[in-house]
């Protein structure tokens, strides 16, 4: 019976992110290769497709996971840590297994309990601590005005330089994505193709 249960819940979680709304606002199509679309297109796809996660459009955008995989792993982390909702997006556009990730954020945790907003930041990078409190020293000593994305910068593998106009560039744009500023400035990808 609590077999049942848990898989009824688990169903039910990932029918509430659909939103099979035909009457959404349309946004620029994407291509085919998860490799080739630039940044707006897989924000604007998940956009178009899960228009009720907004919290979740830049991590996709930026990571390497597909649609439907970042989906299946951002129901697996919400079914398993349900009070870890600042954790969704990290984990989910993330390479690593639940399990990892969960050791990761401990670990963070666990060292600098008073740097709560980048646990998950660093759950989901590839650096280990110690590099990542590097890169959060020095963003963090140079860059004050981007107190914000301190995470996203410590998280990124890009160097400062890059991450600062990065940010500043898509901030200037038009793009219409406020809230993935920081996401985008510590990805690779293209803005628009």
């Amino acid at each position: 019976m609590c077999g049942s249960a848990i898989a009824t819940s688990v169903n039910a979680q990932i029918a509430s992110t659909e939103n099979p709304d035909a009457k959404k606002k349309e946004y620029p199509a994407k291509k085919s290769s998860t490799n080739e679309q630039s940044f707006l297109e897989r924000y604007y796809d998940l956009r178009n497709t899960y228009p009720a996660l907004t919290d979740l459009h830049g991590y996709y955008a930026a990571s390497s996971q597909t649609k439907g995989k970042f989906i299946e792993r951002y129901n697996q982390i919400k079914a398993a840590y349900p009070n870890l909702k600042d954790a969704y997006g990290s984990y989910a556009g993330s390479e690593y297994t639940l399990e990892n990730f969960i050791k990761r954020y401990y670990e963070m945790k666990d060292t600098y309990p008073e740097l709560t907003k980048y646990y998950t930041a660093y759950a989901g990078s590839n650096h280990v601590l110690v590099d990542f409190i590097k890169r959060y020293n020095e963003i963090k000593a140079s860059a004050s005005d981007l107190s914000e994305f301190y995470g996203d910068y410590a998280a990124s593998n890009n160097p400062l330089s890059e991450f600062s106009a990065r940010y500043y560039g898509v901030k200037a744009s038009n793009t219409g994505m406020k809230n993935c500023f920081g996401e985008y400035a510590g990805s690779t990808r293209k803005l628009s193709n």
